[in-house]
């Protein structure tokens, strides 16, 4: 899972399939959902995942409307699919992910 910066995440998230996970450091719930989503990554190759601090990069809540961390934003093309934010489990996303997977094959 590959940390970005708002430009970077505004130029990689207009192609293909992309999770990001906004964060902050000093919020332990934003880093077991980013071990988890490591854990998972690799078991979806077609996606890009990104983690974006939101303290370095205060744009991204106003831009993404984002309120809490940790949140979990899916796009396709640039367009938001879903997310999740501060209670939701790992089954949640995959569920999710394999279910996009399934109507763009």
């Amino acid at each position: 899972m590959k940390e970005v910066s708002f430009l970077e995440l505004k130029n990689e998230m207009n192609e293909g399939l992309v999770l990001i996970e906004v964060f902050t450091p000093t919020c332990g719930v934003c880093t077991a959902v980013q071990k988890k989503l490591q854990g998972i990554e690799e078991d979806y190759p077609e996606w890009k995942f990104y983690s974006i601090n939101m303290l370095e990069n205060p744009e991204v809540s106003g831009e993404f409307t984002v309120f809490t961390v940790p949140t979990v934003i899916v796009f396709h093309n640039g367009k938001e699919l879903n997310r999740w934010a501060r209670n939701f489990g790992m089954g949640q996303i995959t569920d999710y992910l394999d279910r996009v997977m399934e109507m763009l094959l």
